[in-house]
């Protein structure tokens, strides 16, 4: 059974919708979730929409999930609501306990994909990005871990994606430099050895799911850069990814690594929220408002 129960999917309206809700469709069953949301927000300084429209567009939204979902699955839910997307998506996520937010990203949309790295900052749940034209496939899935607790989490979470598809392993990733100018084979041995050491301790503490973990060792001083590189190497289609997410400390964290990857991913990428840092409503937006406060000034 997927980790995700309460899904919500954020949709744009437009053609690419086609691909995301193929994806969701292969990420979320409706016979395991409790309720699949599908959402669209209508910005709201748009002016002349006719009272009528939002029904209208709930009602197109509606057929389009449907074309994928098919009819007779009961647990879907649907809003259509108007204002800023950031926002709306916050609002909806913590209202309707949603423990993962999955959204696309259009090709040709310009910037660093702001809207699903501050998400990964301040939502209240897990978020799963794909970006236009990542293959609409979930087989081959890549975990970058740092032996810490929140690496336990992402493990298990993907692990127990992979089991609800019947997948008999997937890939760890641990991302290392070692600044020694003198190598010799003693100490490399020595390096990996303590780094396998540290994977089998953390490892010991969680519950794979029947899944096996193959541990890959890559040592780079770019992080990102080096996580993007082994999933292309391995042909991983899903990258799983860790996140201390929401307090203003992470942004070290969401700055060298997580917001790296997203801006630069082509391959679908899921930022697991560490279990207990769920937000309430009120707690989001202003936490969403904190981020959006110009840094102060120092004299």
């Amino acid at each position: 059974m997927s980790e995700f129960q309460r899904p919500l999917v954020a949709l744009s309206m437009t053609e690419a919708d086609a691909d995301l809700l193929a994806y969701a469709a292969i990420a979320f069953t409706p016979a395991v979730c409790e309720e699949i949301r599908f959402t669209h927000v209508v910005h709201g300084g748009q002016s002349g929409r006719p009272p009528d429209a939002l029904a209208g567009l709930k009602e197109r939204l509606q057929a389009e999930v449907r074309e994928h979902f098919g009819t007779e699955a009961a647990n879907l839910a649907f809003d259509v609501v108007e204002g800023e997307r950031l926002d709306q998506i916050l609002s909806l996520a913590a209202q309707h306990s949603s423990d993962v937010i999955l959204l696309g990203h259009h090709r040709e949309h310009s910037g660093w994909r702001s809207l699903a790295r501050h998400l990964v900052m301040v939502a209240p749940c897990s978020i799963w990005m794909v970006p236009e034209g990542a293959p609409c496939t979930l087989g081959n899935i890549l975990v970058p871990v740092d032996f810490s607790s929140h690496s336990r989490d992402a493990l298990a979470v993907a692990t127990s994606l992979a089991a609800g598809r019947g997948l008999k392993s997937c890939r760890a990733l641990h991302v290392f430099f070692d600044p020694s100018t003198i190598r010799y084979d003693e100490h490399v041995d020595e390096v990996v050895g303590n780094q396998q050491a540290a994977f089998d301790e953390m490892l010991a503490g969680v519950d794979c799911h029947g899944v096996g973990v193959e541990l890959v060792l890559e040592e780079s001083p770019h992080t990102s850069e080096a996580i993007l590189r082994v999933a292309e190497r391995t042909a991983a289609d899903l990258i799983v990814l860790n996140t201390r997410g929401r307090s203003r400390a992470a942004a070290v964290l969401l700055g060298s690594v997580t917001a790296d990857t997203i801006a630069a991913t082509s391959i679908p990428l899921l930022a697991v929220k560490h279990f207990g840092s769920r937000l309430t409503l009120f707690q989001a937006l202003a936490n969403h408002r904190f981020w959006e406060e110009p840094p102060l000034k120092a004299n």
